[in-house]
């Protein structure tokens, strides 16, 4: 079983969330918006919501654990462009985020982050089931939802979303008699279109995710089986079901609608099987169960009966029992030269064995067979880093970073190869860059006012810094200005 954060932590944020979803400005109230069942033509992306999901998001990384692991990333982010391909014009628009947690749920907020939580990933059968569940979460954003709700709201409600603000930020008893005071009758409201707008977006995920090429039965299926899970165990409801209420005549609707689509047969996936062995290896707080679990996995089929493997091998590992870590994958990678986990989670033994240079090896001989492949280049960098030789980790990355420019876990690498070089002004450089991706622009100068006051004589240097902060600094001013 997954690890439960604070609940207080999940209460602010969900707080924080509804503010956000609530109190997106009188500005937007004039814009032309879908009528409910239509498909919208695309996110709304202005500053001002782009803000607004980059103040939830900081927060909620203050108060939930973001899971950093460049593999798990890699498949989220995939996974996720995969579903949201078919949104015209928005490619770069939709962030995927993953959480350590214990609950399954998921959620989207303005300025087109996504987060799936690890356990929802555990609680998925197969990967359109997964896949149902993002896509219903990018169909919210798809359908302007924050908007909507907003061009909905009376003078009432807005200032309820403010009282419900100045909750958030206080904590404790002041927050909650503030929120006690101010929200009520503005949830109340708000529920009254919560059914609509989750009809919507199940009509929308619905053709997300056929167009993405899943099985549209996926997503009733995973639905029902929360439910029944829940019930037969006696359990409430998970927060999914809470935040994504599920009625009779609901199922009902999604199935009528079902049959528009083709049948298409889900498997498991490589990625998706693989992932969520890879999350119940490395997040297991007993790691002893976790390899119980890999020792004898449920079912026949025999591509999760290797993901079982690579799952005890990666819960070896982390036990210390590296020599038999070390051997499970040596023969995965022998057995399965075309997937792509096994030399890396052998490099990760070798390099959690102490032996450094021995990672190199695999990685060497798959970028050799992926030469397209980023997360080989960091996983190189990484252990380059780790050996003293930066310089050559720095071209590694550079290279990786040509294949792959929006990725944080390649920045912050940068930045550490950077500064083992003595190069402050670039490693400040990459960590402005790692954090503007992450949706803090202001965080973002604050790192590039550093790497200025190294940047020495260097004209080139100095120059690409200070035109980074205009850029940065004119995002921010028509943020606030919006």
């Amino acid at each position: 079983m997954m690890p439960r954060v604070n609940s207080m932590n999940i209460l602010l944020v969900g707080l924080l969330a509804t503010v956000l979803w609530l109190g997106l400005g009188a500005g937007v109230c004039a814009e032309k918006l879908p009528s409910l069942g239509e498909r919208s033509g695309r996110p709304i992306a202005t500053p001002q919501t782009r803000q607004l999901g980059d103040e939830f998001m900081r927060e909620a990384r203050r108060q939930l654990v973001f899971v950093r692991d460049p593999v798990l990333l890699a498949y989220v982010q995939a996974l996720g462009s995969r579903v949201s391909a078919s949104v015209a014009d928005d490619g770069d628009f939709f962030r995927f985020h993953l959480v350590r947690n214990g609950e399954v749920n998921a959620f989207a907020v303005p300025g087109g982050h996504v987060v799936l939580y690890t356990t929802l990933i555990l609680e998925t059968e197969s990967e359109g089931q997964l896949a149902s569940v993002v896509a219903h979460e990018v169909a919210h954003l798809v359908q302007r939802h924050p908007t909507r709700s907003l061009a909905r709201s009376h003078g009432r409600e807005l200032s309820a979303s403010a009282g419900m603000l100045v909750a958030v930020l206080l904590g404790g008893q002041a927050g909650a008699a503030t929120m006690a005071a101010t929200s009520a009758m503005a949830v109340g409201d708000r529920l009254r279109y919560s059914r609509a707008f989750e009809q919507e977006a199940d009509t929308v995920g619905l053709d997300l995710l056929a167009s993405a090429g899943y099985n549209p039965h996926s997503a009733v299926d995973f639905l029902h089986r929360l439910e029944r899970g829940s019930r037969v165990q006696g359990l409430s409801p998970p927060e999914y079901l809470l935040t994504h209420p599920l009625s009779t005549r609901r199922v009902a609707e999604v199935r009528s609608r079902i049959e528009r689509y083709a049948t298409v047969t889900d498997g498991h996936g490589s990625d998706f099987a693989h992932a969520r062995a890879r999350i119940r290896a490395l997040f297991e707080p007993n790691p002893e169960a976790a390899a119980d679990y890999f020792a004898s996995p449920a079912g026949g089929d025999v591509l999760v009966k290797r993901a079982a493997r690579y799952g005890l091998a990666l819960v070896k590992s982390r036990l210390g029992a590296h020599d038999e870590a070390l051997r499970i994958l040596q023969q995965l990678v022998s057995d399965y030269p075309d997937d792509l986990h096994y030399p890396l989670a052998l490099a990760e033994s070798h390099v959690a064995a102490g032996a450094l240079r021995s990672a190199l090896s695999p990685l060497r001989s798959a970028r050799a067979r992926w030469p397209d492949e980023p997360i080989l280049y960091g996983a190189e960098a990484n252990v380059l880093i780790k050996i003293g030789e930066a310089s050559l980790a720095k071209s590694m990355i550079r290279a990786a970073l040509r294949l792959d420019n929006d990725s944080v876990v390649l920045y912050r690498l940068l930045a550490r190869a950077e500064g083992q070089l003595g190069n402050m002004a670039p490693s400040f450089q990459a960590l402005a860059e790692a954090s503007y991706l992450e949706g803090e622009p202001t965080r973002a100068l604050a790192e590039l006012s550093r790497a200025e006051k190294h940047a020495g004589h260097s004209t080139y240097l100095a120059t690409s810094i200070s035109a980074r902060m205009a850029v940065l600094r004119e995002l921010i001013d028509r943020r606030a200005t919006h």
